[in-house]
């Protein structure tokens, strides 16, 4: 099942003014196709993510927006509705495991309570299931590991344990939001080699949220890059990689250490979020920025099939070569 997102916006209201987070968000996740969502920290990657799973629902937050999901708009649907869907149809793999688990109930009841959300099965078929999960996700003694707390289980037991609760009703789509970010870097693979695999074995889609262009370039198929709550490219991830269109994504390349290169940093300012979001939003470090992006919004636009870019250069010829030669 296909996710078309287009123009999500978000905003939060607070004593200094609206924060501007999200700014008209677009994209697609396509049937058993794999998703990055990358950017800086604080370029509205997991705000857009939770404003179309309606995880942020609150009255100082304004959400506008189309998120259509097997012919339905999430962003639309009254929070009841919404949950219908969450868990069944769509996984959620959180960043941080131990703040996604129960710590004072079982893991046993905690896949129960999963389970009975959405359907009526008894509690020793959905232990069976949860043993059958466990033990595909790279678990050994499922049974110890069911009947324990989440206290008990090491940072890499408990990103695996969430991740066979968000596949448990086989979800259509699976939403990973920086899955190995509280995990050691040994561990960091494994979980990500075993997400992918789970879900290209299952034939399902999946959006991944990272900062990390190194997880993105190995486990996706198209990549959309994000900066300061919009998208600045979109593309599929080898082409973007090997020659990327906008400035933004062109400067993040560079910023990955490659032999014999030296590193770029950027310069100028951050846009104020309580500002209203007007131009480029990059221009103010872009160092092809014209006239123009002070003042009109650039559209993201189709610069070659299956490849769109929010920019008002001629981003063919006017934006360099990630490699100068």
């Amino acid at each position: 099942m296909s996710l078309h997102v287009r123009d999500v916006e978000t905003r939060f209201r607070t004593a200094s003014g609206e924060i501007h987070a999200v700014n008209g968000v677009s994209f697609d996740v396509g049937d058993g196709e794999l998703v990055g969502i990358v950017g800086e920290s604080g370029s509205g990657k997991s705000v857009t993510i939770n404003t179309i799973l309606g995880l942020i629902r609150a009255p100082n937050t304004i959400s506008r927006g189309v998120a259509t999901f097997g012919g339905r708009d999430l962003i639309a649907m009254r929070s009841g509705a919404l949950r219908k869907i969450r868990g069944a149809e769509i996984g959620f793999i959180a960043q941080n495991p131990f703040g996604a688990l129960n710590p004072v109930l079982r893991l046993s009841r905690q896949f129960e309570n999963v389970v009975r959300a959405h359907r009526r099965i008894d509690r020793k078929t959905i232990r069976r299931q949860a043993l059958d999960m466990l033990g595909h996700v790279g678990i050994h003694q499922p049974e110890r590991v069911l009947d324990g707390y989440a206290h008990e289980l090491s940072g890499g037991m408990a990103q695996r344990v969430v991740i066979a609760l968000a596949l448990m009703l086989d979800p259509t789509l699976v939403v990973a939001d920086e899955p190995t970010t509280a995990l050691d870097v040994t561990v960091q693979k494994q979980i990500l080699d075993l997400i992918a695999a789970l879900v290209r074995e299952r034939q399902r889609s999946m959006l991944i949220i990272t900062h990390d262009l190194g997880v993105v370039a190995n486990y996706c198929d198209r990549v959309v890059v994000m900066y300061c709550g919009r998208v600045m490219e979109d593309g599929p991830v080898r082409e973007v990689f090997r020659r990327p269109y906008h400035p933004y994504a062109l400067a993040l390349l560079r910023s990955v250490p490659r032999a014999g290169q030296s590193l770029e940093t950027l310069g100028g300012r951050l846009p104020k979020l309580n500002a209203e979001p007007v131009g480029c939003l990059f221009r103010d470090r872009c160092p092809q920025s014209k006239d123009i992006c002070a003042s009109v919004t650039p559209p993201l636009r189709e610069v070659s099939p299956g490849r769109k870019v929010a920019c008002h250069l001629d981003v063919e010829t006017e934006v360099p070569p990630l490699v100068a030669g």
